[in-house]
């Protein structure tokens, strides 16, 4: 039953059943005003019953109540409830009648190929699950390949012959290791941040988005470090060297950067939000 305060008039609901006969007292959770809730009593002999209808408590006498004494169920409640589900169901017995007559038959369906199944079934976010995980794949397979080839007592005595001088494990594996040992790791936690969007994770859209500002960093901090390389080798250096260079930086970051950086901007779409939650 509904219920509001005398007070401050906010309003809220009770069980019925769990207000005695002598009432209730309630305290209000807004404004801690104290009021006494009385079941409310049925009115008239249509409701005086000597069964009742939820439970099927009987006095078995000619005594009648209004209120079940077992359940606590208001009769005239409980009765004109079960009046609504009978109109109810017997609407919807009307309503599933009429659309069974006027059902009209419709063409088998026609079969479709699996490749058109495949496109039609084509979302925003399979497109970038599949196409990233393709690349990380790319990239892992590269960082394997490298590291496979990777054999720094070669690459030391070959620097050793070229230089007439000794180079340190640790430069051999900066400048020949290293990057290799990046792809891979990289391209297995792009791989795996890939299935996890597939897979739709909770937490697969900021995986993605982590993985793709790691690659949008990296870029141009690698082409920069390439640079300060070539400029500290050994070597003759022109002008023209330093312009070919730098345009070479620019040009590869912007080649890797600006679709990683849209792909991370779309991830922000309605399209992509609404299938995978953050």
């Amino acid at each position: 039953m509904k219920i509001s305060c005398p007070n401050c008039n906010a309003s809220g609901s009770i069980p019925e059943h769990e207000i005695p006969e002598e009432g209730r007292f309630l305290s209000c959770p807004r404004c801690k005003h104290g009021f006494t809730v009385t079941r409310p009593r049925a009115g008239g002999d249509d409701y005086l019953v000597d069964t009742c209808p939820v439970c099927a408590y009987s006095t078995f006498g000619e005594e009648r109540f209004a209120a079940c004494p077992k359940c606590g169920v208001i009769v005239k409640t409980a009765i004109e409830r079960q009046r609504e589900e009978q109109t109810r169901a017997r609407e919807q017995e009307l309503l599933t009648r009429k659309f069974s007559r006027d059902e009209v038959a419709l063409p088998p369906e026609e079969e479709t190929s699996p490749v058109a199944a495949f496109v039609d079934n084509l979302h925003p976010v399979t497109l970038i699950g599949w196409g990233c995980a393709l690349a990380a794949i790319i990239i892992l397979g590269m960082g394997v390949w490298e590291l496979l080839q990777y054999n720094p007592g070669e690459i030391r005595e070959q620097l050793a012959a070229q230089r007439d001088e000794q180079v340190s494990m640790w430069y051999v594996f900066a400048h020949y290791g290293l990057l290799p040992w990046i792809k891979t790791l990289y391209g297995g936690a792009a791989l795996a941040s890939a299935l996890f969007f597939i897979q739709q994770k909770e937490i697969a859209l900021k995986l993605l988005s982590w993985t793709l500002r790691a690659a949008l960093v990296f870029v141009p901090v690698y082409q920069v470090t390439e640079f300060v390389n070539w400029v500290l080798e050994p070597i003759p250096h022109v002008l023209l060297g330093y312009f070919v260079e730098i345009i070479n930086i620019l040009f590869v970051s912007a080649l890797w950067g600006i679709p990683i950086f849209l792909l991370d901007r779309f991830l922000k779409d309605k399209k992509v939000t609404s299938v995978v939650k953050l």
